[in-house]
């Protein structure tokens, strides 16, 4: 009895050492329990901020994108031409403008320095090298550029600098636009009022010689009929009427030239005229009995058809016809050539004449449609120049190639529809008297 009793506060007390570690345990849960549901909160909480913060991202990028679209559509929408560089002087951006006026696409500029895109004709540092050395913009600046293909432009040049936001400059922009049609444009407006008077004048002044030639041609003809084939005076008389015919001929080009042109458009092709065009040179070679000369036909153009007037583009290439032969006095070829073209989505038709002549000199190449400009002993110099205003009329456009001692090259381009700009003045015996007249 005296064991047992003695065991009991041993007893008592594991017990509530028991109880006091249950209890603790179950504080722990309950406190882990509650760190564990604060997580959970906490862990939604987050969920939701990244959520909103996602949603948030998503609106800031899809802002972005639409507002690096618009940039681009804006860039692509300018018609001067934009480039961007950094300062190492190498290309970042380009727009559509700067590959059209480069003639250049866009793989070729990125990551490359300007000076192997462009360089100034005359050697000199660019002008965007020029912003970022001096730190300072250039206004409005006008030159000559060499594109990396040898192509020059005439173009007038804005250049800015780029700054982050601490002001620091990170890179230049230069904007420009080609003023290469502009002057183009000008001078031939320059020419134009200029040869308005001589025009003028030349109608005037044909008018009141061509009625006596008349007379004269008519005279001497009947004159030529009193002598006989052997007589010298025959001889006499019939070079006065050769005399007049060539009169007639130079005062009917001076008519051609000065008066505005008389459009009578139809839907034709250029096969037909190109072939009766050749039907009058075979003619003309009959007639001035011209050996050794080899006429080539080469028509490939997939166009056919255009809107044009046919008897005004026979004159254009029968003069260019003409020309080549009387470039090959001892015989060659002459080959009459079409082919198809598109530009910025405009079909059209390129019609070559060639020959194998002696060629132009390099030195007068750019001369030959000019109005009077001749390089022959006998001629207006007007031939090419109706030529050009021909071409023009229709909304053309007329090159060439030569070489000396190897041949020539005339390239006409025809758009096969365009809204021709027709002049209602004229007359209309302009369009046949001519191409009468190169056979009087």
């Amino acid at each position: 009895m005296t064991e047992t009793t003695s065991l009991n506060p041993m007893a008592l007390k594991c017990d509530t050492e028991l109880a006091t570690a249950f209890h603790l345990f179950n504080q722990y849960t309950q406190r882990l329990e509650e760190s564990y549901n604060q997580l959970q909160r906490r862990v939604k909480e987050i969920d939701r901020e990244m959520a909103l913060a996602n949603a948030r991202l998503k609106d800031k990028v899809q802002e972005l994108d639409s507002l690096t679209k618009y940039l681009n559509n804006l860039l692509s929408s300018i018609h001067s031409g934009v480039i961007a560089v950094n300062m190492e002087g190498k290309v970042s951006t380009v727009n559509t403008a700067t590959e059209k006026i480069l003639k250049l696409p866009k793989l070729d500029f990125v990551g490359k320095k300007v000076e192997e895109i462009f360089k100034n004709s005359d050697g000199s540092t660019s002008l965007l090298q020029v912003a970022l050395e001096k730190k300072k913009d250039c206004i409005d600046v006008e030159r000559k550029i060499v594109t990396s293909q040898g192509v020059t432009k005439l173009i007038e040049s804005s250049v800015s600098l780029i700054k982050d936001a601490n002001e620091n400059t990170v890179g230049a922009v230069e904007i420009f636009r080609d003023l290469s049609e502009i002057r183009e444009l000008e001078k031939r407006l320059r020419n134009a009022d200029k040869l308005a008077a001589i025009g003028a004048m030349a109608a005037s002044v044909a008018h009141e010689i061509r009625n006596p030639l008349n007379g004269i041609e008519g005279f001497s003809a009947l004159l030529s009929r009193d002598f006989d084939d052997s007589d010298p005076r025959k001889k006499l008389v019939n070079n006065i009427i050769q005399g007049t015919k060539n009169l007639n001929k130079t005062i009917t080009e001076l008519l051609v030239f000065a008066r505005p042109l008389r459009m009578n458009l139809k839907n034709s092709k250029i096969s037909e005229i190109l072939n009766k065009t050749l039907f009058f040179v075979a003619e003309d070679i009959k007639q001035k009995s011209v050996q050794n000369i080899n006429i080539r036909k080469e028509y490939s153009c997939n166009v056919d058809g255009l809107t044009c007037d046919p008897e005004k583009l026979q004159q254009a290439f029968l003069n260019l016809c003409l020309n080549a032969l009387q470039s090959m006095p001892h015989g060659g070829s002459l080959s009459v050539f079409t082919r198809s073209y598109e530009v910025d989505g405009f079909e059209g038709v390129q019609v070559g004449i060639r020959d194998t002549g002696i060629g132009i000199k390099k030195e007068v190449i750019h001369k030959i449609f000019d109005p009077f400009f001749t390089t022959k002993q006998e001629g207006t110099g007007l031939g090419l120049a109706i030529v050009s205003k021909i071409v023009d009329a229709h909304n053309g456009k007329i090159s060439v190639e030569s070489q000396e001692n190897i041949g020539t090259t005339f390239y006409v381009h025809l758009p096969t529809k365009s809204a021709y700009e027709i002049d209602t003045f004229g007359s209309t015996w302009e369009n046949n008297e001519y191409l009468v007249s190169q056979y009087l």
